[in-house]
């Protein structure tokens, strides 16, 4: 299970130019309770969370090293 403290080490490590794309991806997290969804999008959600009560999940470290080129 990842912490804060690897959460701020995993930010503090990543290059200038990335920070933008986690910007986005922190100020979604924060914003999806006030997002109007359509229906597609709440299936896509409530399916997305099933897989992780599954198990079927990557972790942020492994988002991090899968993305680290892109």
């Amino acid at each position: 299970m990842i912490d804060r403290k690897e959460l701020h080490r995993l930010v503090d490590k990543l290059p200038e130019e990335k920070l933008p794309r986690m910007n986005d991806f922190f100020r979604h997290l924060f914003d999806e309770e006030e997002l109007e969804l359509n229906d597609e999008t709440k299936k896509e959600l409530d399916e997305a969370r099933e897989r992780v009560k599954d198990g079927k999940y990557v972790t942020l470290n492994e988002l991090l090293e899968e993305t680290r080129d892109v």
